[in-house]
């Protein structure tokens, strides 16, 4: 058994968690200020976005130096700072490490483009064009083409998946696996104890020449040419294994944002050198609903959460790695909305949102909690459109003028599901910049009313349930213990957990109506958990509407 088996994840965008130097931009003294606040939360593991040396093009992903911490956030020294801190409260440290692309102002980049005999030439996806365009019409995750020229007279193009200043890294190429992995290996004897590794799945391309036969944009994305292909596993494969001979407990997180759970499986198949766990934006069920916003891209869709394709996606994802690895269990993360805003809840009543956590988390997996999200905070809801400035959002208004949608319509489609209102400052109490800082944050706008001072001294609160349900997910029972979803009413979602020694089984009501469910096994059992005042009659369980129990019979559980 791993360390990591019964990890509990707490995630942390370095730039919105606490501002230590009053410049309103977050940074690593400001979480060590903050980490016994996560100690009493109840996780075990800090995941942090990255930190190191950037320009910023998209929020520390661009990386131009690997090997040093990005002045706005702190020094090396801080970051091993806040190491022995962590470790010294039993917390360990993963850092997010962007594998797939490099900044356009990365030394191997830069030598490249300025060194016509660079060894570095081929650490990169470079194709000459084609009767004067580019190679094909693949399209970008940020808009327009793959394909940018470093100079306007240039023959040849250079490839990248995203922005265009930040290029693909070549992983046909073995110099390029052992020099990702030498990264690895310097923060690893720095003490930390895992990485996410960023965009993995699509190190990996198929044939450049290939082009995409969509007819519905010029620049179509289509992932069949860049994610998941076969060659994917011996890149990765050629990079784990460096790193697992410098430290096997080193804990790997891929973040595979289209993979299925059999894909899931294969990344993480104990005997191979893979990852030990993978998350995926597809691990639980979502309902698109189209009626207003029909040619709006996916991404951007209102949403509205479908208790029937939930438990549908988790009996697939639970089976499927049942004997293999662990489900990562989140509902959200810095890439999406946050989930009271993204899955237009049809209240906004905290016994859902307790009961949304319970349903999630007492699951069998590695549960990762966004943060903020265990005080039910809102994203930030900004006032135009001009405040939105990520090239998605400033894409997707440009269309959606264009087709006359007024601009009220769109805003408030952006508030609810763009990415960067989830990147607000953690709100740790009432005051001016809501604790975060004493200068405005460098995300500002308006925000909801939750904060960290007035739930801890609240017995009803969000964040103190949490802090139980995480008591409880630290046990046997529902960390290692096996799983089972029960057939039910459309409105129930009720699984078991089982070892050898306990048993418990979780109930949640997803509706407005008060449900009586029949104990599924006779028992002797104890409520664990629960957010109304639960009533057992004649083995029956009375639930209030978005009513959640956990019961236990082992009588160890406080």
């Amino acid at each position: 058994m791993k360390w990591y088996d019964n990890a509990i994840i707490y995630q942390i965008y370095p730039k919105s968690f606490q501002d230590s130097n009053g410049d309103g931009i977050g940074d690593l003294p400001g979480i060590i200020q903050r980490l016994d606040y996560i100690e009493q939360l109840g996780v075990n593991t800090i995941w942090l976005n990255p930190i190191f040396v950037s320009p910023q093009v998209d929020n520390g992903y661009d990386v131009s130096n690997y090997f040093a911490i990005d002045p706005s956030l702190g020094t090396i020294d801080d970051f091993e700072d806040l190491l022995k801190e962590a470790h010294r409260r039993n917390i360990y440290i993963i850092l997010d490490l962007p594998i797939n692309h490099t900044s356009d102002q990365h030394p191997w980049f830069r030598d490249a483009v300025t060194n016509k005999n660079s060894i570095f030439k081929d650490y990169y996806i470079w194709k000459k064009q084609v009767n004067g365009h580019e190679p094909n019409n693949w399209g970008s995750f940020f808009g327009g083409s793959v394909w940018s020229k470093v100079h306007s007279d240039s023959d040849y193009y250079y490839f990248h998946l995203f922005d265009k200043k930040m290029p693909d890294l070549n992983w046909k190429n073995v110099e390029v696996q052992n020099s990702m992995a030498d990264i690895a290996k310097f923060w690893i004897q720095k003490g930390v104890d895992g990485f996410r590794l960023d965009a993995f799945i699509h190190m990996a391309k198929a044939d450049l020449g290939q082009m995409a036969l969509s007819n519905s944009e010029k620049y179509p994305v289509d992932d069949t040419f860049f994610a998941n292909l076969p060659e994917l596993k011996k890149y990765l494969g050629g990079f784990v294994s460096q790193i697992k001979k410098e430290n096997s407990d080193i804990f790997l997180l891929g973040e595979a944002a289209s993979a299925n759970a059999y894909q899931a499986a294969e990344y993480t198949q104990p005997e191979e050198n893979g990852c030990d766990m993978v998350v995926s934006s597809d691990n639980f069920g979502e309902v698109y609903d189209d009626d207003n916003f029909g040619d709006v891209p996916k991404f951007f869709r209102p949403r509205k959460l479908s208790l029937n394709r939930f438990k549908n996606t988790f009996v697939k994802w639970e089976s499927v790695l049942a004997n293999t690895s662990f489900p990562a269990l989140t509902w959200g993360n810095h890439d999406i909305s946050r989930f009271v805003d993204r899955l237009n809840l049809p209240t906004d009543d905290n016994k859902l949102k307790k009961s949304l956590a319970v349903m999630m988390f007492l699951q069998r997996g590695i549960p990762i909690i966004y943060y903020g999200e265990e005080l039910g905070q809102h994203g930030l809801k900004y006032e135009k459109l001009e405040d939105f400035d990520d090239q998605r959002a400033v894409d997707l208004i440009q269309n959606l003028r264009a087709k006359d949608i007024p601009d009220e319509q769109i805003l408030e489609l952006l508030n609810d599901q763009d990415e960067m209102t989830a990147r607000g400052p953690f709100q740790w109490d009432d005051s001016q910049f809501v604790g975060f800082s004493n200068a405005q944050p460098w995300n500002w706008a308006e925000h909801s009313e939750e904060n960290a001072q007035q739930e801890q001294s609240d017995p009803n609160s969000v964040l103190n349930f949490y802090e139980k349900l995480l008591r409880l997910k630290s046990t046997d029972c529902f960390t290692l213990g096996n799983y089972r979803l029960l057939k039910t009413d459309d409105n129930l979602f009720v699984f078991e957990r089982r070892t050898s020694n306990d048993y418990g089984l979780v109930v949640v009501n997803i509706s407005n109506k008060s449900i009586d469910y029949p104990l599924p096994v006779k028992f002797d059992c104890r409520i664990a958990l629960s957010n109304q005042d639960i009533k057992l009659t004649n083995g029956q369980i009375h639930l209030d509407p978005w009513g959640c129990c956990a019961l236990v019979n082992d009588g160890r559980i406080d």
